[in-house]
């Protein structure tokens, strides 16, 4: 800090009685009175402009100091604000890094969230139609069990009619009719139907042939098999030309019930099936001839039909 050096008031004093000592020998007593006050007016002058002096050079001193004190406090701040502007620009950087990587995010989010919607979609689309799928499929159980209801209900009046109206033959154990569900059968025993070893039916025959198919051709849900059985004893020398096996024999037997059924009765063809069983299906034991009555057999069985 600058400073000024200050004259001490008694030098001033040394300097002015020199100039009168120097001069008292020109002047008279009252000038030098006169000059004695002068100066002592001017020392009195110099003094307080010395004292100003002073004050000033101590208010100087305090405001360079704090001219010092507030350029280091400006260099102090201009450091901060530049370690401020510093800061500043890392976090600026920082946050333009973190926006990017957020607005990656985002945009991920954004396609996850299309894709769930688009699945949610596919998904809803999918339990709508699965719904349907099961209005349509309860739709049709519905109608199925009001259509079997119906077929078991025909089933059993078809039962009912073959019961009625061969009471005589199936209290003689000529005719057996089993219903099972939706499936009927009518058994009918060689004895009714044909001579021994012959396939050509006989009047009493072709007469219950004609009852059966009468009651079963108003049966238009089913078609109609008849299955030709025998027993397991060999075809007789005499009969081995026209029917060289049991197969041969079961098979005429069930085409000439089904050509009574088709001609006299008018049966559709299309509705009719012919099946060989020969000895191979028996239902009672071929050991006694009671059994073997038994297997010689015309079976008439109501199926689905062939076009279904």
């Amino acid at each position: 800090m600058k400073s000024k050096t200050m004259i001490p008031v008694s030098l001033w004093t040394i300097i002015g009685l020199f100039t009168l000592l120097s001069t008292s020998g020109c002047v008279s007593k009252a000038t030098y009175q006169q000059q004695l006050d002068q100066n002592q007016t001017l020392q009195t002058d110099l003094y307080g402009t010395t004292e100003k002096l002073n004050n000033l050079q101590a208010r100087y001193d305090i405001v360079e100091q704090q001219l010092e004190d507030a350029m280091a406090q400006n260099r102090a701040l201009n450091d901060q604000n530049i370690a401020a502007m510093a800061e500043i620009d890392r976090l600026k950087n920082i946050f333009q890094a973190r926006s990017q990587q957020q607005q990656e995010q985002l945009s991920a989010l954004e396609q996850q969230q299309q894709e769930l919607e688009a699945q949610q979609e596919q998904q809803q689309q999918r339990y709508q139609q699965l719904l349907d799928n099961k209005q349509q499929l309860e739709q049709e159980l519905e109608r199925e069990r009001i259509a079997r209801e119906a077929r078991l209900a025909k089933m059993a009046n078809t039962y009912n009619s073959l019961v009625a109206n061969l009471e005589q033959e199936i209290e003689r154990g000529e005719i057996t009719i089993n219903k099972l569900k939706d499936k009927l059968t009518v058994n009918l025993v060689e004895k009714i139907l044909f001579p021994s070893g012959s396939a050509d039916l006989t009047p009493a025959g072709i007469k219950v042939i004609r009852q059966v198919g009468d009651i079963l051709k108003e049966v238009d849900d089913k078609d109609i098999r008849v299955e030709g059985h025998t027993d397991n004893l060999g075809i007789s020398k005499a009969l081995q030309a026209k029917f060289p096996s049991n197969w041969e024999l079961s098979a005429a037997r069930a085409a000439n019930v089904v050509r009574v059924l088709q001609r006299e009765v008018g049966i559709p063809g299309e509705k009719l099936e012919i099946g060989a069983y020969g000895p191979f299906h028996p239902v009672s034991s071929n050991d006694t001839p009671e059994g073997r009555a038994q297997n010689r057999r015309i079976q008439i069985v109501l199926v689905p039909p062939a076009q279904a």
